[in-house]
């Protein structure tokens, strides 16, 4: 494979931005990033001018149930194909297809399906989450309450078995809840609580015993009383914990975002879209599984008037959160790159462009969005007239 040359741009190196250096990308991962004018031009090499737009890692999306009229549920390749393609032109290059509560066979339709796909090269998909249907009926939110129910090893052995499954959400205090958590994480899938009434004193011991994340904070769960701090606490009080985070302004109020990103900093903040299949879509009626979601102004409700979840985008996700919390970019990127990836232990593969990482980068415009992406040094996407004469054979 060519060597890719991406040439005066503003390329992120963990902490901040550099200029005047030109980032190597070589046979899909991250050569180096070296002074512009040392580097020695080979037969065959593709240049990529930056014109002064950012280099970025690409943005990884952990929690994500379709976009485009596609859902994960879907059970088809088409549909995983054209969210792709949706994921693709947001700059996301990594993201989590994430399951609802549902039937048996349902489930394992959606995962055949995924199984399937996993195997086509340039596509975003990085694993599987799934989120339900072990979940507390007391907090299930939109998930349907006729498919809850308690977990069972033959049948979540097989899922976990697949090798897809990078993350759970469950809540462990439903019965036989705590051995499907000792069985996900020795076959090293992230465990995070949501979905869950779990109190203080159990919360603490789940998180002792493996679990490292909490599914979309503050949703989902109880809130914090002065004599039952519950399970937000008991995460707060471990540092080994991170935060799912719909930056929306609709799930979680921009204040409270910003209290939880002072609380706890940015280093254990990930953010999420928890998007549905009606993010790009617009307003209007949406069928998800056997329900039926309504559109408005944005916000996707089910028939209870309850969220159901979001029609967020990562790239209207960084500037929400850019905004909440008074960051710059260097400072709110991490909670889409470094901090998701890390979670689920795939840092520095993902997350990063230091040397050796998968050539995961995004050309990042700060009005147009993703303007080029690149999923392990192969480009998947460009704009339209954005970079058509940004390319060039050495």
């Amino acid at each position: 494979m060519s060597r890719i040359l991406i040439e005066n741009s503003r390329v992120w190196q963990e902490d901040e931005f550099v200029c005047g250096q030109t980032l190597v990308l070589q046979d899909g991962r991250i050569e180096g990033l070296r002074p512009q004018a040392e580097v020695e031009r080979q037969p065959g090499d593709r240049r990529i001018d930056g014109r002064r737009r950012y280099a970025l890692p690409g943005f990884i999306d952990l929690h994500l149930h379709g976009s485009m009229g596609f859902d994960v549920m879907d059970g088809s390749l088409a549909s995983l194909q054209g969210l792709c393609d949706f994921l693709i032109q947001g700059g996301v290059t990594s993201y989590l297809a994430t399951t609802m509560t549902d039937s048996a066979e349902r489930v394992n339709a959606a995962l055949s399906a995924l199984t399937a796909f996993a195997r086509h090269s340039g596509a975003p998909l990085l694993g599987v989450h799934i989120e339900g249907p072990y979940l507390n009926p007391a907090y299930r939110g939109s998930q349907a309450e006729r498919h809850l129910r308690e977990p069972k090893r033959e049948e979540y052995m097989p899922w976990l078995e697949t090798g897809l499954v990078k993350m759970i959400t469950m809540a462990p205090e439903i019965a036989g809840g705590e051995g499907l958590m000792r069985e996900a994480l020795t076959q090293g899938a992230t465990v995070s609580i949501g979905h869950s009434g779990a109190d203080y004193d159990a919360a603490t011991r789940y998180f002792a015993a493996g679990a490292r994340q909490v599914t979309h904070t503050f949703n989902g769960m109880p809130g914090i009383h002065h004599r039952q701090p519950g399970l937000f606490v008991a995460a707060l009080e471990n540092p080994d914990v991170t935060f799912q985070i719909i930056a929306d302004g609709i799930h979680v109020h921009p204040a409270v975002v910003r209290m939880l990103t002072r609380l706890v900093g940015a280093k254990r903040i990930l953010v999420i879209t928890d998007a549905m299949l009606a993010t790009g879509l617009g307003d209007g009626q949406y069928a998800t599984g056997d329900a039926f979601v309504t559109v408005t102004d944005g916000q996707a409700r089910s028939a209870a008037g309850g969220l159901a979840g979001s029609t967020l985008t990562m790239r209207q996700a960084l500037r929400n959160m850019m905004r909440f919390c008074d960051l710059s970019l260097a400072e709110a990127l991490p909670m889409l790159t470094r901090v998701p990836a890390r979670s689920i232990g795939m840092f520095p593969q993902k997350g990063s462009l230091q040397a050796g990482a998968d050539a995961d980068v995004i050309i990042w415009d700060e009005v147009r969005g993703a303007q080029m992406t690149f999923i392990e040094g192969e480009l998947v996407y460009q704009a339209k007239g954005q970079c058509a004469a940004a390319i060039a054979d050495a």
